[in-house]
């Protein structure tokens, strides 16, 4: 594996969701949200995963409420590729872009209702360069079930048991020949059990902590996290403050992201931490409110007895080597 000159890969962020629903000042070169292009050269970005959150339900404004799920993420991608031609960065579509130096963008998705459960959709998804997909968001759709409805903090033990649905079994095998990734960030744990089923390589959870340390749906399990490792997959660490912690003050904090990192660590090993901010997908008060401000994270991790080493695996290796693989599959 080359060495790529700049130093992080963030998994998730909701940016060009941001940018579509005329949040924040500006556009991707610089702009008042968490992620621009600025922001990114600052922190020392190699990628930035951009996700296609496609909104279901309460999330669709007046504007878009006529709208088709499909129509919607393709209005999305088209925001993505007019803001990333207008910020000069270049999208990975495969690995070895990432030698030219620089910041690049990765498409990703989230929430499956997207495609309509037409499985011949990831062919288009697979020609816009879609690196990952996300089966679920909040809701349920035509390919499985989500961890929760509503709030984290609400367990809800027979939603958290079904599995994936008969289109989501096809959606995980299309996804595994194109060599499109699939996310668990949002999946039930009956629907992550069924993807490590018949996943025979490397999947993730692009934005997702442990719940052993915080009690909240959309984090994993220890003998989740064990079993990414055993998958070569990753989990993206969210800095959410409901993910961070449960004491509801808003809250991100370093501290609190240290402490699930090191579990992450400890329980499942080195290969498995990674970064997935969700920026720009999130409220609060934010210790580490942008890209350029990663550094800080890096500093504790380093303080609390992470090697340069184990961290370099965090911030980029570890994702590169699932990227790379479901491109030698």
């Amino acid at each position: 594996m080359f060495r790529i000159r700049l130093m992080l890969i963030d998994l998730h962020c909701d940016t060009i969701y941001s940018l579509w629903e005329g949040k924040g000042d500006g556009d991707l070169v610089s702009s008042s949200l968490s992620v621009d292009r600025k922001k990114l050269e600052g922190t020392g970005s190699a990628a930035q995963c951009f996700a296609l959150f496609t909104p279901m339900h309460e999330h669709l404004g007046e504007r878009d409420r006529n709208k088709s799920p499909w129509q919607v993420l393709n209005e999305l991608h088209d925001r993505f590729v007019s803001e990333t031609e207008k910020a000069g960065i270049p999208q990975m579509r495969k690995v070895s872009d990432l030698s030219d130096g620089g910041v690049h963008a990765v498409l990703t998705t989230e929430e499956g209702a997207s495609i309509e459960g037409d499985i011949s959709r990831f062919e288009i998804l697979k020609e816009w360069g879609v690196k990952i997909f996300g089966l679920t968001w909040n809701h349920e759709n035509e390919l499985a079930y989500p961890n929760t409805e509503g709030s984290p903090f609400a367990f809800d033990g027979q939603l958290m048991e079904k599995g994936l649905k008969d289109k989501g079994f096809e959606a995980v095998e299309e996804c595994s020949r194109l060599g499109i990734i699939i996310d668990v960030s949002h999946l039930s744990d009956g629907g992550f059990a069924d993807v490590a089923s018949i996943v025979k390589g490397p999947f993730v959870a692009t934005h997702s902590n442990a719940r052993s340390i915080t009690e909240v749906t959309r984090n994993l399990t220890d003998e989740q996290l064990r079993i990414l490792a055993d998958h070569g997959g990753v989990t993206g660490l969210n800095f959410c403050s409901a993910f961070l912690s449960d004491d509801k003050k808003g809250e991100s904090r370093i501290s609190d992201m240290v402490r699930h990192v090191m579990h992450i660590y400890k329980t499942a090993g080195e290969d498995v931490p990674a970064i997935g901010t969700d920026f720009d997908g999130i409220d609060g008060k934010l210790e580490i409110p942008s890209s350029d401000k990663m550094y800080l994270l890096h500093d504790a991790l380093h303080d609390a007895g992470l090697s340069e080493r184990i961290l370099d695996k965090m911030w980029y290796e570890n994702a590169l080597r699932v990227f790379a693989s479901a491109e030698n599959d």
